[in-house]
């Protein structure tokens, strides 16, 4: 897929502070929730959402609108009951500004920082805003027309691909240093993934020309194997950073791809057939989460022993169509997926609407 080759020259990133008041919408009240359980539990946002990201520092959910603001959602803890309707369990949702410009997603700080960083494809910069009052308070340069990101949690370094999927560029947030990109051939279509640890620069292009694996120093990041799966949407694992599960485009296939022996290559080392096409994944320590249209089937990870006889097996499905009420909400496209601490979230299309998904507790 990819034919890479290193950019010469490091730039530094240019920091502006912009100011931006945030508007506060939705119920003023916390989520209070009650003692039953049951396992999909129906939240009422201020404004439908898409593409959120889960802050373990700030235990909310952030996404984007389609009026190009930044959402802010607290689902008030643990969500542990079911609603009769969606009306029934409206939780707090701070909005930002609208921003010039926004590209496809947002992207949690590795270092700590109480960001969230928005690519801005049109302004060519990346804009980082504040998670406590969703005010831009700086931008990073991150290589041509950035417009997806992602982030190395293991080296501290914010990923940035170019619109066209034509170029990947890492920046190291620790020092401001915007280090040699990648250029490649991914295309449009493309996503980023980053690893949660690891010392190296590390990460994964994929898109419906394929997969492609690059790792190395700051410096001297290169291809470290290539793979022909077209892929619709991908998730890294937590524990070990080679490790990419896909969800193969125009099938109902996870696929677990990682790195042969030695980072010669990419191999597929398991594999699941879902029974729908997935549109979202997610992952923690031990589980990956495939959301199709009417369902989220939880896998197992097996992060070091692998799988026997190359099958992921499957822990749990949870239908969670059935949870929601009106034509309008139960026939509504998903729009996204966050892995949160006890609970996977769920956007829809068009629809004011967050589904909590309750993680297996076996």
């Amino acid at each position: 897929m990819v034919l890479a080759r290193l950019r010469r020259g490091v730039r530094r990133v240019a920091a502006v502070a912009v100011v931006g008041l945030p508007v506060v919408a939705g119920c003023s009240a916390p989520y209070a929730a009650p003692a039953s359980a049951a396992p999909v539990v129906v939240l009422r946002i201020a404004t439908p959402v898409h593409e959120p990201v889960w802050s373990d520092s700030a235990q909310v959910l952030l996404a984007l609108t389609a009026d190009s603001r930044i959402a802010r959602i607290d689902p008030g803890g643990s969500p542990d009951t079911a609603a009769a309707a969606p009306t029934t369990t409206p939780v707090p949702t701070v909005l930002s500004g609208p921003f010039p410009d926004v590209g496809k997603n947002i992207s949690i700080s590795p270092t700590g920082a109480d960001v969230v960083y928005l690519p801005q494809p049109e302004l060519d910069r990346v804009a980082m805003v504040s998670v406590a009052d969703l005010r831009q308070v700086g931008t990073i340069a991150a290589g041509p027309s950035p417009s997806y990101v992602a982030a190395d949690f293991g080296s501290k370094v914010l990923l940035a691909l170019s619109e066209d999927g034509s170029t990947a560029t890492p920046v190291d947030l620790q020092d401001g240093t915007v280090l040699p990109s990648q250029d490649m051939r991914a295309g449009p279509a493309a996503e980023l993934n980053g690893p949660k640890r690891g010392r190296l620069v590390e990460y994964h292009v994929a898109g419906p020309e394929g997969i492609t694996h690059y790792k190395g120093g700051p410096l001297s990041v290169a291809d470290q194997g290539e793979i022909a799966i077209d892929a619709e949407k991908t998730t890294g694992d937590l524990v070990k950073v080679s490790r990419l599960y896909v969800a193969e485009r125009g099938t109902d296939r996870l696929l677990a791809v990682d790195s042969k022996r030695g980072d010669d290559g990419l191999e597929l080392v398991g594999q699941a057939g879902v029974g729908e096409p997935v549109h979202y994944l997610g992952a923690d320590e031990t589980r990956i989460y495939a959301a199709t249209e009417n369902k989220v089937v939880v896998f197992e990870t097996d992060s070091f022993e692998g799988y026997r006889n190359g099958v992921i097996p499957v822990v749990e499905t949870v239908d969670f169509r059935s949870a929601l009420a009106g034509d309008a909400a139960r026939n509504a496209p998903l729009s996204g997926l966050a892995v949160g601490r006890d609970h996977i979230y769920l956007t829809l299309q068009g629809q004011p609407y967050v589904l909590a998904v309750a993680k297996p507790r076996i």
